[in-house]
């Protein structure tokens, strides 16, 4: 399986996945699929406007060097059967050019793809193929080629669900940069896990600066998360800083006449958010809405909206 930053596919599943998305993105331009077992053409399928789509998925990790000769390698020897195949393509395309021959693959590791794709587009437009259009171009699109498509396919709890990933790791040097920044919140966070936990606990200090610590990881890889969910789905991003705005202010409420322990509080609103966040966006997978929910955490420690007596 290969590991994106949406989740993990292989090439039967990409395929499967490319196809329903081409349906829904190109339903206006009435998207055709063609089923391998009516012969490889070098196309998965086409639509009316003259767009073809091969897909590939490599069934395991490679480095960015071994991937790139591998699709670099698929992307060539599928375009040969343009003209291998050009009279069996003829029958399905009609009277349709082939504009753009598009290579879907999930991760693009190596800029070379680009180069070579614009290498081969150049060298077909000698070829004078009849089913060529005079302007053709071949392009690769990664899985973000899908970002509106991704959550009008995920809809139901039960099926495969949107994970969205920090491909950065926060290290240690991170949290103490942030802390060096941001003294007036870290204090704040101290002294909010300080009333967590029982006086008479052992190793107090060190437990609230590890808690404090956790906070700030939090912080900073939900920010990645919540950033880049932005940049996909701006109107649910817009949702989710409204739902955190009003369920703030009860936050600040329950905190005001607290009647439970601060930790149990503190666990109460940390589940009643996750349910709330799941109920509003099941399309994402349960690691992300975890880290949602860290982040928001995290983020209402290191203010004020969380706060104990």
């Amino acid at each position: 399986m290969l590991k994106t930053k949406y989740g993990n596919f292989d090439g039967n599943i990409w395929e499967e996945f490319s196809q329903a998305c081409l349906t829904l993105k190109y339903e206006k331009e009435k998207y055709q699929g063609l089923p391998a077992w009516q012969g490889d053409m070098g196309i998965e399928g086409y639509t009316r406007t003259g767009i073809v789509f091969q897909c590939y998925c490599p069934d395991e990790e490679y480095d960015p060097a071994i991937l790139y000769e591998k699709q670099r390698d698929k992307v060539t020897t599928d375009l040969k059967k343009l003209k291998s195949r050009e009279k069996d393509l003829k029958a399905y395309l009609g009277d349709i050019k082939i504009e753009k021959w598009c290579f879907l693959t999930p991760i693009i590791k190596n800029k070379e793809l680009v180069k070579h794709c614009k290498t081969k587009a150049e060298e077909y437009k000698l070829e004078n193929l009849d089913i060529l259009s005079d302007n053709f171009d071949v392009l690769a699109y990664d899985i973000d080629f899908f970002l509106e498509q991704i959550p009008l396919l995920f809809p139901n709890p039960n099926s495969k669900k949107l994970e969205i990933q920090n491909e950065e790791i926060i290290e240690k040097d991170d949290i103490i940069e942030w802390k060096d920044q941001s003294i007036n919140l870290v204090e704040h966070a101290i002294r909010k896990h300080s009333l967590r936990l029982p006086e008479e606990v052992k190793n107090k200090d060190s437990k609230v600066n590890t808690l404090t610590d956790n906070s700030i990881k939090d912080f900073l890889d939900g920010d990645f998360i919540i950033q880049k969910w932005a940049e996909m789905y701006q109107s649910d991003y817009e949702k989710f800083q409204r739902i955190i705005g009003v369920f703030e202010k009860e936050v600040e409420e329950k905190c005001m006449v607290n009647t439970l322990g601060n930790n149990d509080l503190y666990d109460n609103i940390k589940s009643k958010l996750r349910i709330k966040l799941k109920q509003n966006f099941a399309y994402l997978d349960d690691l992300t809405i975890d880290k949602l929910t860290n982040r928001v955490m995290a983020d209402w420690i290191l203010r004020c909206p969380i706060d104990f007596e």
